[in-house]
């Protein structure tokens, strides 16, 4: 009796792959966000979009099989991305402010001032972009 080929076990190699082509490729994207919304002097909320599109990318990449739990990767490595990516955003001003690097301002921020950084410069658009962008990220990552 022959078994399908989505019941396969997956090789440890393999896992170890997607999980470092996830890693990297959410650090990666959270520093190109921070370099768009610096050049945009804005928030940037629409990479919000492309952090989905690029989580998918990855896991394609990494040849990760589809279905339920590529899906949930790519929600999750898209969580990642934005979740960073509004944190050094929110950094950017605090930085420039006492001449650091959005990293180092990141570093220094307690967790209720960033998130207050990030709600107070976040708008109803924003949200709505996040939350589509996890969609999109449930749908195509299947």
């Amino acid at each position: 009796m022959s078994s399908p080929a989505n019941t396969t076990p997956v090789a440890p190699l393999q896992l170890l792959l997607i999980a470092s082509l996830l890693v990297l490729g959410s650090l990666a994207f959270a520093g190109t966000w921070v370099i768009v919304a610096a050049a945009c002097h804005g928030r940037a909320g629409w990479m919000a979009l492309v952090a989905a599109l690029n989580a998918i990318a990855w896991l394609r990449m990494a040849k990760a099989r589809p279905g339920a739990h590529r899906a949930m990767l790519a929600v999750f490595a898209t969580s990642a991305s934005i979740a960073l990516g509004d944190w050094l955003v929110a950094a950017l001003p605090i930085g420039a402010q006492v001449n650091q690097s959005p990293l180092e301002a990141a570093q220094r921020m307690g967790p209720d001032f960033g998130w207050m950084l990030i709600r107070l410069g976040s708008t109803p658009l924003d949200w709505s972009l996040i939350a589509v962008a996890l969609v999109i990220a449930l749908r195509l990552g299947r």
